[in-house]
């Protein structure tokens, strides 16, 4: 009875002790076809978890990740990005080659901006690039980029007007597409003067307007009441002098 007791505890604690957190093994190239050293390497699941390591000089990382499910593999490159989207299913390894993956240029004028990235995949969460860069990611996979409305940065505002790519012009601020080749998106933003202050700033601008104002118009006046005044001083000792000057006479 007490071998069978210790023979079910054992079985019971069996898939306790197999349970563990994926592990998630990559070897990147880099677009030339060699391995990628020394680079970063993120894997970002569907709440936006990140969890991240860096890249031997092989090319492999292993990045411990809590759950099993679909992941943005996000690499950081020299000069470049590298987004994949990953099916962990357990312990894996697979392989990024962004020697065989179209790139994405993002590109944006009158100004650098902050871009939103969703690959269809994982739809909830986007990935934040700044233009201008490249970006290399899987062939057929369905991309869409945001792109700021609108930045305002002192004393200017910059609109967006349009994004051109390939043959496609479009002027809201947010496209989609299906990458199958090397591919440039060009937004271009309207730059205008743009003079942006607080409530609290409109307010005490106008208190100081009201109060040079008043120092100004008071200044004036007693300004004016001192001219009148040593006038009128002048005048009465003019008139001393010439009354003096014919009692002399007389």
């Amino acid at each position: 009875m007490a071998l069978l007791l210790v023979l079910v505890g054992v079985i019971a604690a069996v898939p306790v002790a197999l349970a563990h957190d994926p592990v998630v093994s990559l070897t990147v190239v880099a677009p030339d076809g060699t391995a990628l050293a020394n680079a970063t390497v993120k894997l970002i699941n569907v709440t936006g978890g990140e969890f991240s390591n860096t890249t031997d000089s092989t090319g492999v990382v292993d990045i411990t990740v809590p759950a099993t499910g679909l992941y943005y593999v996000l690499v950081y490159g020299d000069g470049y990005y590298i987004l994949s989207v990953l099916d962990v299913t357990g312990d894996i390894s697979a392989t990024v080659n962004a020697s065989i993956m179209p790139a994405l240029i993002i590109q944006s004028t009158e100004l650098s901006v902050d871009v939103d990235v969703v690959r269809s995949e994982i739809s909830n969460v986007s990935v934040k690039f700044s233009t201008n860069t490249t970006i290399y990611t899987d062939s057929n996979s369905n991309v869409t980029i945001t792109f700021p409305a609108e930045i305002l940065k002192f004393p200017y505002k910059y609109t967006f007007e349009k994004a051109v790519y390939d043959t496609t012009e479009v002027t809201e601020n947010e496209l989609s597409l299906v990458v199958t080749a090397n591919t440039t998106i060009t937004a271009y933003y309207a730059k205008t003067l743009y003079f942006v202050l607080p409530t609290w700033a409109l307010l005490a601008l106008g208190v100081t307007v009201a109060v040079a104002i008043g120092i100004v118009y008071f200044a004036t006046r007693a300004a004016k009441h001192v001219i009148v005044s040593l006038r009128d001083q002048y005048a009465r000792f003019v008139k001393r002098k010439e009354f003096v000057e014919r009692k002399d006479e007389w």
